[in-house]
């Protein structure tokens, strides 16, 4: 009676080895294949709302017409709505990936800025940059949000 309560005790005690990335990405994978309706909308609310305040950010404001401005308002305030979907579901990690995108696409204007004023260690510094952000994409399944194949 004592063993089995020292093989019980033992086996508490034992700690598990953490699982292989590879494991570990293809249960998160899993994880998000069954997420709630809510939480998918929200995401995919967010990530156009995102990319169309980027696009529109990213011009002087004296080009911008009045329908504009207010597309820039209403994408702040989708993303906001959306950003309080997640928040409340505890999925807000469900938008990493659309940082490293948009982290992405200013790295990849950095270095296209770099490569016209011929500074090519700054150049090189800025790809070095966006292959980190290619990569978090491409092990997240998404480079579908900078125009790749996932």
């Amino acid at each position: 009676m004592s063993h089995s309560t020292g093989a019980l005790v033992h086996s508490e005690t034992t700690p598990t080895a953490p699982l292989p990335t590879a494991a570990s990405s293809a249960l998160a994978r899993l994880e998000r294949a069954f997420l709630p309706l809510d939480v998918v909308r929200a995401v995919t609310r967010y990530e156009t709302a995102a990319f169309r305040y980027d696009e529109l950010i990213a011009r002087p404001a004296s080009s911008l017409s009045p329908a504009e401005f207010d597309a820039i308002r209403s994408s702040q305030e989708t993303m906001t709505q959306a950003f309080m979907v997640l928040a409340e579901f505890r999925q807000t990690d469900l938008l990493a990936p659309l940082e490293a995108a948009t982290s992405y696409r200013h790295a990849s204007a950095h270095c296209r800025a770099l490569a016209e004023a011929a500074d090519y260690d700054g150049w090189l510094a800025a790809q070095d940059e966006m292959c980190h952000f290619r990569c978090q994409l491409a092990a997240a399944g998404r480079l579908d949000l900078i125009g790749g194949a996932s």
